[in-house]
């Protein structure tokens, strides 16, 4: 029984892998997340309840309150996975406020604001889901922001009279996502045709029969939204409106066009053409009254010329004398006093722009047009005719017009250039004509820090001049053969960030171990322009501009590699002020020629020297001879220098060389001058200049007494 249930373990084994595989294998394809949520104020969207199919994609839609909306995003994970981590995938369509994080090992929690949710296409979040098995799963969540769409209507009746063409204005929110032709139409007993403006849907209707009528509009949206039963709709609800058709007891003829441009000085005169009726006389003039009984204010006079070829339209000449809006009642045409037709059309100021100001963020009203690439800013048009004029600025399709602040006289938008728009000037369109004024595009010239030149020297090559190497004097071994500045000019404009041409001096200053200054030379107004890796390098004008390295040993008359140790090589790199103000970086690279010994031949004057020889064979005290006279010693001195000083020894060295023991004895009988060969180390703790008083221990041989000794005492020492 044991030997069987041996070979059955490695089958339960075998089974429960593949059980296990089959369960992930089932999870990668529906997905690791159980539910995603986007909430603001007080409404939730769930991928459960709110994910609804369009053009055969499953999309998450939400309504959006503003254009940057900030939303409160929840993943709830799939119960029994092994999830490590969930992590969201940046995209330029939102901002990540606060990061994805980990609650109670239940759900992810982040905060995130939309960009532009008017003008955002293919929407989406992805999420990268790593495993604990070590394998990383993207899922993607498309979404589907929308807009309420939906038209204010007041349903009391209103009158109308027969084959009068009646402009209907209905306040609307997203008038722009409604279903229109733009045409007219025949629908039941009326022609009507739908027009958009902003926040206004405007109906023209045209009424064909008496009596008390209703026409219901039955309207559809380019753009799907979610209706009040939780489905996806493009159908609004119904709108119905309620006439009183009257008898029109005055004809009323149509004009082609309700619009005509008011002309101050009252001689010009302009086209226009009316409906054709039997009872309008050829080559005759019409005073145009804004009341029906006589005493009327002129408002104009037409003057029908000629009946139209094939057509049922009368060519008539228009001089106005005075504003009128079709809002402020009706126009009579009469034939002296007497009225013979009814009309309404609208006389406005002909559309012209007297002013443009531009104003930037944190900053006040001006009328400097100078604008740079990538900025978001205000613009505000002064002129007359303007509420119902189409505005546009070349190029620029990020436009937001303020319908907050609508008036003839002023117009407000939002204006954001495109960083790779490419033009130097931003004509200004009014109903399609181009005007005297444009926003001229400046480039950006804002000092950026040193990275984009690069220092090479001797060994040490690109090092960018910004690096943290620079922060301290650097200490170098040896001689410099050059120093060079390269330069990388696609450092300048990287990451979507521009700063422009840069224009920046060098002053190089070289000094001595003495620390006297032998020469300085200044580099001024040397200028780098972005490379092609920038969107706006085109743009730059680089005719001063540098491309070649520089080496300063092509400016100096001191090269590098002549320099003494401890020579200092100080080179200031500053942004221009004239070019850049008083913004600007300043860097410094501070290079000392450094030297670990020198060898040098010293002389100095040992007094009081203790003197022991080997081969004396009296007693040891006899063996210390008290040197009470002045020695001359001529050494060659090993002397090191300090590291945490400049041109500073340490106090102690090693040399060798001849001491003339008791030199100015000149007595005949003196048993202490002699010639000795020495190894001498000397300690000098005290030392002023070149003179300096040394302790000296060492050893030699004594060339006349044929003995070796040791030596120990104090001396005076110069340097050469």
């Amino acid at each position: 029984m044991k030997f069987k249930n041996i070979f059955l373990l490695p089958f339960l084994l075998g089974m429960a892998f593949l059980s296990s595989a089959q369960k992930i294998k089932e999870t990668l394809k529906e997905g690791f997340i159980d539910e995603l949520s986007l909430r603001i104020d007080t409404l939730v969207y769930t991928s459960e309840k709110n994910t609804f199919e369009y053009q055969k994609e499953k999309y998450l839609f939400f309504k959006s309150i503003t254009n940057q909306d900030l939303f409160e995003l929840t993943i709830i994970p799939k119960q029994d996975t092994l999830i490590e981590s969930i992590k969201m995938i940046h995209s330029n369509d939102f901002l990540l406020v606060d990061s994805l994080r980990h609650f109670s090992e239940q759900y992810y929690r982040a905060k995130i604001r939309f960009n532009d949710l008017d003008n955002a296409k293919y929407l989406s979040l992805v999420f990268v889901i790593q495993l604990k098995t070590g394998k990383s799963i993207n899922q993607e969540y498309k979404l589907f922001p929308y807009k309420d769409t939906y038209i204010s209507y007041d349903v009391e009746p209103m009158d109308l009279f027969l084959d009068e063409e009646k402009v209907i204005e209905m306040p609307s929110q997203n008038v722009y996502n409604i279903r229109i032709d733009n045409d007219f139409s025949e629908l039941n007993d009326y022609e009507i045709k739908l027009g958009q403006a902003v926040n206004t849907l405007k109906i023209n209707i045209k009424p064909k029969v008496l009596g008390n009528k209703s026409l219901t509009l039955k309207l559809k949206t380019l753009k799907p939204f979610v209706n009040a039963q939780n489905e996806l709709s493009f159908d609004l609800p119904h709108i119905k409106i309620k006439f009183n058709v009257k008898p029109n007891r005055i004809d009323y003829i149509n004009p082609e066009k309700f619009t005509v441009y008011f002309n101050p000085d009252f001689k010009a005169a302009d086209d226009i053409q009316f409906d054709l009726n039997r009872n309008m006389g050829l080559r005759k003039t019409y005073r145009i009254e804004d009341q029906q009984e006589t005493g009327g204010n002129l408002i104009a006079e037409i003057f029908t010329q000629s009946q139209l070829v094939n057509s049922n339209k009368v060519l008539c000449k228009i001089r106005t004398f005075a504003l009128h809006r079709v809002n402020e009642g009706y126009l009579y045409i009469k034939d002296g006093d007497k009225t013979r037709f009814l009309t309404n059309f609208n006389i406005i100021e002909k559309p012209r722009i007297d002013e443009i100001a531009i104003m930037h963020d944190g900053e006040d009203w001006t009328g400097n047009l100078g604008v740079y690439p990538g900025e978001k800013f205000e613009v505000r048009i002064k002129g007359t005719g303007l509420q119902q004029s189409s505005l546009q600025f070349e190029g620029i399709e990020n436009v937001i017009r303020d319908t907050t602040r609508l008036s003839d006289e002023v117009a407000f938008f939002i204006v954001k250039v495109p960083v790779s728009l490419p033009k130097k000037k931003v004509n200004v369109f009014l109903n399609k004509r181009s005007t005297e004024y444009s926003l001229l595009i400046k480039e950006y010239q804002l000092p950026t820090d040193f990275d984009f030149i690069i220092v090479n020297y001797d060994g040490e090559k690109n090092i960018p001049l910004n690096s943290d190497a620079f922060n301290k004097p650097i200490f170098y071994d040896g001689n410099i053969k050059d120093i060079n500045f390269v330069f990388d000019p696609s450092k300048i404009d990287e990451n979507g960030k521009l700063n422009g041409k840069q224009y920046f001096d060098i002053e190089i200053k070289i000094f001595n171990s003495k620390n006297d200054l032998v020469e300085m030379q200044n580099l001024n107004n040397l200028a780098i322009v972005p490379s092609d890796n920038s969107p706006r390098s085109a743009f730059y004008d680089s005719k001063d501009a540098r491309f070649l390295p520089i080496s300063i040993n092509d400016f100096l008359v001191h090269k590098t590699y002549t320099f003494d140790p401890f020579t200092q090589i100080i080179i200031s790199v500053k942004h221009n002020d004239l070019k850049h103000g008083a913004n600007g970086y300043t860097r410094k690279l501070k290079l000392i020629i450094k030297k670990k010994y020198n060898l040098d031949v010293q002389v100095s004057f040992p007094a009081g020297l203790l003197l022991y020889k080997f081969g004396d064979t009296t007693s040891v005290e006899s063996k210390f001879k008290n040197l009470s006279g002045i020695s001359i010693a001529f050494i060659a001195q090993l002397q090191f220098y300090d590291e945490n000083n400049v041109n500073k020894f340490k106090p102690y060295s090693i040399g060798a060389g001849f001491i003339a023991f008791d030199a100015f004895n000149f007595s005949q009988n003196s048993a202490n001058r002699d010639l000795g060969v020495v190894a001498l180390g000397t300690l000098t703790p005290l030392q002023r200049g070149k003179l300096s008083i040394p302790l000296y221990l060492g050893g030699g041989y004594l060339i006349n007494q044929d003995d070796w000794f040791l030596l120990f005492g104090p001396g005076l020492r110069f340097s050469f």
